[in-house]
């Protein structure tokens, strides 16, 4: 019996003991009383409303701690109640008298329906093997598949010989056309008996019944279930029976031998190994790679001793799809001897995708100092050794590479980045991203240099600059820059400083704008893309911008400037601010007008008295009135209840309507475009 629905029970009933005082009180003394007669008398009589309800469920979860057998009458005279026989039989479950059974037997011979459901699931409860007889007496008289289904749950629960034994006697029968929750009911029953065997230590008789599990006609789940723990249960004998069974045409019972391949004790585990591989060349291949599979996630050493020679043929002359399945073996049982788990693959088994990938997996998985050395000694040949590979062979060693990030092979990547082209060039850049350090990051800039995609560099360099300190790596950034001397070489590291942020490399890209790399320098600055830096980005765009002689980088820095409120987070009030010193400082016409698409992006009052301060000038009268407009049309849009002339005591609110209504009327007064008047009088 689920113990959870008691207190599902009780909070349904809460709000009548909450409604009434009286009953909260009385119910409270049920909870702490020691008074069985108090308990009886509570119980005795309840009616059906639910308040009664509530207080004879307090009663009876009391007397299951203190009832003596005076209570159970009182109890069984309940049974027959649909609405407390729950309660009852909470209570019966837990006394521990030998009449609490009889009272349930003899219950069970009077009651039908869910009421006799409920009893037969006390007496599985309480779990007496005399208990047998009643229930198969009940499991012949009534036709009723729940009565039924509960009888062989209360056998499950019970699982003496005798309760077993009448179990397995129903599995044998002809089970076709069943009901389906009586045949889940049996084959839970089936398992139940089992596991309480299994866990007494009687795997033999646990084994026998898990094997009436496997029966034709119960539910699949049944059906794996026993397959899997009768294996278990036999250990390494059952090594013929997994054979066997993994020949089977049903993929469920495949499934569970193959389950217990992977979870056999160590002990039993070379008999079963050993017994699969002598039979492996007996299956079809689909179930050889099954088979590989499962021999290769076994983690013990003797287990991987027996496999490693069996995976290691494989990858040398299986199929494509053995090979695939050997190389994932040997990720595992490869630690037996690494450098030969890796040697039987050739170059051209990258060319399919599938298995490039699966020895690539291998690659970086395969971990001692031995397979180290081997890799870091052929690095060396790797620039002569491509020419001899086919483009995916390439890719998939240089993955190698990137992924151990082996790193003494800066410099062989650096050489391939510069003398190969397409993918294998891009693979061995990627590569360099993976492995350089601080001390050696001017290799990846040297590799870099030639290279015509500017975002392809700036993805490599962030790959490489995510890895390392911001500062430190901002701060090796900034001094190549300083060393180098040519101008193309200057240029290709400053996106590098951008992609890494922060106030070092913001103020070498600063300092950068007072020479020949100002052109580069201001581009990069229109596109900074750290939110730490904003402001410091905006203080050096607007110092460029009132100090350049060039109408070219005074326009860059205005809008680098601008773009800062544009895009970035920060207080309105602020942003209203920089608006006006961008205009100030603006020498052209359509920079100073950059500054309403700001106020159009942020949807507040302010930004529509802001907009309207520049319809003073005629220039900007109508971008003003527009950019007013879209604001409050924003504004009502998200807000559509929001009636701004509405009294509120709410000061900020009203001075916004108030705003909001004075702003239309101006567009209104202001504009000589019919579009915006119209708009702006439907506003208000």
């Amino acid at each position: 019996m689920k113990k959870y629905a008691f207190s599902f029970l009780s909070s349904a009933l809460l709000a009548a003991v909450v409604a009434s005082p009286a009953l909260a009180q009385d119910v409270a003394t049920l909870q702490t009383t020691s008074d069985e007669a108090l308990l009886l008398q509570a119980i005795d009589g309840a009616g059906s409303e639910p308040a009664d309800i509530h207080r004879v469920n307090v009663a009876v979860k009391r007397l299951a701690v203190i009832g003596s057998e005076a209570s159970i009458p009182k109890l069984v005279a309940l049974l027959a109640n649909e609405k407390q026989s729950f309660n009852a039989r909470f209570a019966l479950e837990a006394l521990p008298f030998d009449a609490a059974d009889a009272a349930l037997a003899e219950a069970a011979g009077k009651l039908d329906g869910a009421c006799l459901v409920g009893v037969i699931d006390s007496i599985g409860v309480r779990g007496k093997a005399e208990s047998v007889a009643l229930l198969t007496k009940l499991y012949a008289e009534k036709d009723d598949v729940a009565v039924k289904k509960a009888v062989v749950a209360a056998l499950g629960a019970i699982a003496s010989d005798e309760a077993a034994g009448f179990l397995v006697s129903e599995a044998k029968k002809d089970l076709n056309g069943a009901d389906p929750l009586f045949l889940r009911g049996l084959g839970d029953a089936i398992l139940d008996a089992a596991e309480a065997r299994e866990k007494a230590g009687n795997l033999v008789g646990a084994a026998a019944l898990y094997d009436a599990a496997t029966t034709a006609g119960l539910p699949n789940f049944v059906r794996e279930a026993g397959t899997y723990r009768a294996l278990v249960c036999r250990g390494a004998e059952s090594a013929a029976k997994i054979v066997e069974l993994i020949k089977s045409d049903d993929q469920q019972i495949v499934d569970a031998a193959l389950k217990t391949v992977r979870e056999f004790k160590d002990a039993d585990a070379p008999k079963v190994v050993e017994t699969l591989l002598a039979a492996f060349d007996s299956f079809p291949e689909a179930k050889q790679i099954l088979v590989l599979r499962a021999l290769g996630d076994r983690k013990d050493d003797a287990s991987k001793k027996l496999v490693f020679p069996k995976a290691v043929a494989l990858a040398k002359d299986g199929s494509v799809a053995l090979k695939i399945a050997a190389a994932k073996a040997l990720i595992n049982v490869g630690s037996v001897d690494t450098v030969a788990a890796f040697d039987p693959f050739e170059a051209e088994d990258f060319d399919d995708k599938e298995l490039g990938d699966a020895i690539v997996a291998l690659g970086v998985a395969l971990d001692d100092e031995k397979f180290a050395a081997q890799i870091d000694e052929a690095v060396g040949d790797l620039p002569d050794a491509l020419d001899e590979f086919s483009e995916a062979a390439a890719l998939g060693i240089l993955k190698i590479v990137e992924l151990r990030r082996v790193e003494s092979a800066g410099p062989v990547l650096v050489k391939i980045a510069e003398t190969k082209q397409g993918a294998v060039r891009d693979a061995a850049l990627a590569a360099l991203s993976e492995i350089v350090s601080l001390d050696n990051l001017d290799l990846l800039v040297a590799a870099l240099d030639g290279e015509t995609d500017d975002a392809k560099v700036d993805w490599i360099l962030r790959a490489a600059c995510t890895r390392m300190p911001r500062e430190e790596c901002a701060a090796k950034v900034a001094d190549l820059f300083a060393k180098e001397t040519d101008l193309d070489a200057k240029n290709k590291t400053l996106p590098l400083l951008k992609q890494i942020g922060g106030p070092t490399a913001l103020a070498a890209v600063a300092a950068a704008c007072n020479g020949p790399t100002v052109d580069k320098a201001t581009q990069i600055l229109g596109e900074w893309n750290t939110p730490s830096d904003a402001e410091a980005v905006a203080d050096v765009c607007l110092k460029i911008a009132q100090q350049a002689r060039d109408a070219k980088y005074h326009s860059r820095g205005i809008r680098g400037y601008i773009r800062i409120p544009r895009q970035f987070d920060m207080p309105v009030a602020r942003k209203i601010e920089m608006c006006k010193i961008a205009f100030e400082t603006a020498r052209r016409a359509e920079d100073k007008a950059l500054i309403f698409e700001v106020f159009k992006r942020n949807i507040v009052a302010e930004n529509v008295v802001a907009a309207l301060e520049y319809a003073k000038h005629d220039e900007f009268k109508e971008a003003a009135c527009e950019a007013a407009v879209v604001v409050a049309e924003k504004i009502r849009v998200s807000q559509p209840e929001w009636k701004w002339d509405a009294k509120t005591d709410d000061a900020a609110k009203a001075k916004a309507g108030k705003d909001l209504i004075d702003g239309m009327k101006r567009v209104v007064d202001t504009t000589s475009n019919a579009d915006l008047k119209a708009r702006a009088q439907k506003l208000l």
